[in-house]
Formats: C-alpha cells, structure tokens, sequence
C-alpha cells in the first residue's frame, strides 16, 4: 500500500536548498517512491522540490500514481493550514507540476486548492 507520511530528511532539504522545508515522502513496501517538499507563507504552499523515482521519461502508470498522491496530500496540508494556492517558482519542476492542472503567472506555477478538489456534481 502507498503511504505519504511528513519526514524529517537533511539530504532531501540540502538538495531542495532550503534550510527549513516540511517534506511529505511517498513509501510502498518500506521502498521510497518519491517526495514533495514545501514551505509556507502566508496563505500559501511554495513547492521547494518534487521528485518521483521512477526512470520512466514521461509521467505515467504507477509514477503518475505516486506524483498525483504527493500533490493531493500537498493539498490537504495546505487546507488543514488555512492555505489557498500552491505555487511554484522553480523552473526545473514545471514540466512534472503541469501535469496536475497547474497554470503559468509569469515566472511561476500556481493552482488554487478549488481546481486541485473539484466537487463533484451528483
């Protein structure tokens, strides 16, 4: 089963460069699958560093799986924090993040936490 648990991990905050993040790491089996890290200010979630570990060149199967858990646990975070955007400025993330609905403002990715949830009409 895939489990997403809030880690303490220097190696994952020195590879983000940042000296203080919050990092939801993904597990199946005792095996990582990847992690999210992020800080927050204010009413928002930055995305510090995202990374599945998957060699696979696009994002599909069981990555996506595990790419798509990481940003809907980011996503809860940020409601249970009274946060009402995610956005991210680092470049190099942008191609895995406009997979999930992202949009481009100038030098940044943001998505509101209404289109990350979309309700559901019955």
């Amino acid at each position: 089963m895939l489990t997403i648990k809030s880690v303490e991990n220097e190696s994952i905050i020195k590879k983000c460069g940042v000296d203080n993040a919050t990092i939801l790491l993904s597990e199946e089996d005792g095996i990582e699958k990847g992690y999210i890290a992020f800080t927050q200010t204010g009413y928002v979630i930055d995305i510090v560093g995202f990374e599945v570990y998957y060699s696979e060149e696009e994002l599909k199967g069981e990555a996506y799986t595990v790419a798509d858990a990481l940003i809907k646990s980011l996503g809860s975070y940020a409601l249970n924090h009274s946060c009402f955007y995610i956005e991210c400025s680092r470049k190099e993330l942008f191609s895995l993040l406009k997979n999930f609905d992202f949009a481009q403002n100038d030098n940044s990715l943001t998505i509101n936490l209404q289109q990350l949830f979309k309700v559901c009409k019955n």
